[in-house]
This record gives structure tokens, sequence and C-alpha cells, in this order.
């Protein structure tokens, strides 16, 4: 299903189909081993424009050149044909998508979108990857997607991002929406504009499972994404809740990154003043600071009221796991005294029944005179009574066998009730005249 709704953004938005022309020289020179510095150089200086952007980004603080640059020759060999290309790349797609036609707060998608750029280059330097800049590029564009698929199909969009902003998965809703994700989208867009396949696949991948199952080398650049986008304090949707399953996400992702826990803390502290300054020498609208301070300010209280719930649910927990365990231990505070008594009853039920049983013995044998056959018949009920009790200590001997759960059931308890209280009335039933003997023979 991917490929139809691939052709039909395609078919309804041909000029999507390919980057401006200077782009499109640009990734030819880098794609191309044997390109030079002063082949970049010459393809950018093409676009005055962008060249007067690029080398006011190069000046900057933030890239510390040490000297002034006045050529895109010296800003190629001063940063080197990736970082140059990247900055090119990142504020020409920036410039691009803002012409088109979306209902999504642009800003707050571009605050998103540099803040996992950010991230990335950060993640990338930590974790050993040879292009942190590349890395930078991936997570520029890694939602570019979401653009697309709600610029083609903008009632079906709307509706989605409504459940996306009270809390459900984007990905998931786009699955069982179009077939396909924002990802793949923004990877098979990516791939028409012949941008390297090692940035395409990282944004076709960001979202995929695969990522925290598999150390392949291969996927380092997707993982570095994923991660990035996971620790993004500033989310495209409002008010968007962490997913449980994404905390375990993490964890794995840094592991799979040899990033340590304390590391990863580090980075995200140095984030944010990173972030915004990195937006001032790209030009890139991430809001006022004041607009910042506010969206800061809703997500320390969004974690707050998180933290609240958890501690919350944790009280409740303790209180249940302490409920449940004065009920395990009463449990079997119940079957110690129940066997107990089950031991002293049994023993004295078996003296009285052998004293019972020897009497009738001798009674039958005519040891004993019973001319009326009131004894044989009390030795007959005291036997049966003795009898009732040891059956009243079997069922108690099985009750002491079953664990809680087993008394919460209204059946069992209902039987167990009717068992015993039959053996209580064969004991409690007034003993009858027994019917006149004849007088013994003379």
């Amino acid at each position: 299903m991917d490929n139809d709704i691939f052709q039909q953004i395609l078919k309804d938005h041909k000029e999507l189909s390919s980057l401006p022309q200077t782009l499109s020289e640009v990734l030819r020179v880098v794609r191309d081993d044997n390109a030079s510095t002063r082949d970049l150089a010459e393809v950018l200086s093409r676009d005055p424009a962008l060249t007067a952007r690029v080398l006011r980004i190069v000046n900057s603080p933030y890239y510390g050149a040490g000297r002034e640059i006045t050529t895109m020759t010296q800003a190629v060999m001063t940063l080197g044909m990736r970082a140059v290309s990247a900055l090119a790349l990142s504020t020409s797609i920036y410039d691009l998508s803002g012409k088109w036609q979306v209902t999504i707060d642009r800003q707050r998608f571009w605050r998103h979108s540099l803040e996992v750029a950010m991230a990335a280059r950060m993640i990338a330097r930590e974790s050993g990857y040879a292009y942190p800049e590349e890395a930078f590029i991936c997570g520029l564009l890694h939602d570019i997607g979401i653009l697309i698929l709600e610029k083609s199909f903008p009632d079906k969009f709307e509706r989605i991002w409504k459940q996306v902003e009270a809390g459900e998965d984007i990905a998931e809703l786009e699955e069982r929406i179009w077939g396909t994700n924002h990802a793949r989208v923004g990877q098979f867009l990516l791939e028409q504009w012949g941008v390297p396949s090692v940035i395409c696949d990282a944004v076709g991948y960001h979202h995929s499972q695969i990522l925290t199952q598999n150390n392949d080398p291969e996927l380092r650049p997707a993982q570095i994404i994923s991660l990035a986008n996971l620790i993004s304090r500033f989310t495209i949707a409002k008010a968007r809740p962490e997913l449980a399953i994404e905390a375990g996400h993490k964890e794995t992702l840094a592991a799979a990154l040899e990033l340590p826990a304390p590391r990863l803390v580090k980075l995200q502290e140095d984030l944010l003043s990173a972030f915004i300054e990195e937006a001032r020498f790209l030009e890139i609208d991430i809001g006022s600071p004041e607009e910042l301070l506010i969206e800061a300010n809703r997500i320390i209280y969004s974690h707050y009221l998180s933290v609240e719930n958890l501690l919350s649910e944790n009280r409740r927990m303790h209180q249940e796991v302490a409920r449940a365990q004065m009920e395990k231990a009463s449990l079997e505070t119940l079957k110690t005294i129940t066997a107990t008594f089950n031991h002293y009853i049994n023993n004295a039920s078996a003296t009285i029944l052998g004293r019972a049983q020897l009497i009738e013995l001798k009674i039958n044998k005519g040891e004993i005179n019973d001319p009326s056959g009131d004894a044989a018949y009390a030795m007959s009920t005291i036997i049966d009574g003795v009898g009732a009790i040891c059956s009243v200590i079997a069922e108690l001997k099985e009750m002491t066998k079953f664990k809680t759960t087993v008394y919460h059931d209204d059946t069992y308890i209902i039987d167990l009730e009717d068992r015993l209280q039959k053996q209580l009335d064969k004991l409690q039933a007034e003993p009858s005249v027994p019917a006149e003997q004849p007088p013994p023979p003379a």
C-alpha cells in the first residue's frame, strides 16, 4: 500500500518531485568521491542568497572559525564539505517547506525538528559517530513526512492530529489510515530528491521497533535520530504525554549507542542553550524567548503532574501490597491455629473412638452385661459422633490447602457451610429411645 500513497502524493503535488537546481547540484557533488572543496564552493556560489546566508552562519561565534571568512571556498576549506553542505541543505529545505500550505503550527514543527537535529549532533559526537553534521541533517528532516501527509490529505490528517494531541501514537494512527507512516513518506520524498541514502534510511527508520533490537552499524544513524527524538522536550503536538514504552526505548537505544546514563543526562541539560543559539544562527523561527519560556513552563508543569500521578499510584500500590501481606499473614496464622486444633481434636477423637469401640466389642462378646441395650446404643451414638467430628476435621484440613483467593468464591463457601452444617446436625441430633430389648434367657 506504501507505493500507492507515494504515487498519489507525487501525482497531486508534482512540485515535490525534485529539489531546486542548486541543492540538487550540492548533493551530487557531495556524493562524488572525486569532487573537491572548490567544486562544492563553485556550485554554492551560483546562488547568491544561499551564499550570503551560509557565510553569515559560518562567521557566527557559534562556529568559531577564528578569522573572517569572505568566500565560499574559504568556508568549505575551514568547515569541510559535509558541514557546509549540511548548512546549505538544512536552511534551503527550511525555506522550501515554508511555502507549503499546512495547518500544523509551523513554529512548533521546526522548534521540535531543530531540537532533534541538535540532540542528534550531540549524541553522534558522544557516541563516536564519524559524521555529526550528517546526523544533524537527519534530525532536521526526520518529521518532514508529517508536512507531506498533511499537505496531501488535509482533512484526514486534521482528524488524526486531534487524536495525537490527545495522547495517541501518530505512527500507529497513520498506519491504520494509509498503511504507512510519516517516517517512510519522508524517506520516499528524500529519495526522490537524491538525498544520500544514509539520511533517507535514518529518516525512514526512526520510528521502527527494529532499532531497539539490533546492533547493526548500518542502523546507527537511525538509532541516533530515534534517541534524539525521544529526548526532545519541545513536541509538535501540544501537551502530548510521554508514552510509557518510550522510557524503555530510551534506555535500550542509549545502551546500543554505548551512551552512559550520566552522559545522556548531561547532554539533555546542555541541549536547550545550544538549541537556542543554533536557531539564531540558522535563522530558523522557533519563537520568541517569552514563547519558549511559556512552553518550557508548560512542559515543567506537565512533568510535575506526571510525577504527582506516579507518586499517587506508588502510594496506592504500597497500600495494596501491605494489605495483601496482612491478608497473607492472617491466612498463615489461621492455617497454623486450624492445624493445632485439628491435631488435639483428632487425638481426643481417636481416644474416645478407641474406648467406645472397645466397650462395644465387650458388649457384643457378652463380657459386659447390657440387658436393656442402652450401653450398646450409647456406644454406637458416640462412635457416629466421633465420625462426624472426624469429617469436620477433614474439611478443615482441606481448607488449609487453599490459597486466599479461593475464599472469595461464594459457591465454595456456601458448599463448605452446607457440608459442615450436616456434620454438626448429626452431633446435635437428639438420641432416639432404643427399642425395648427382650429379657435375656433364664
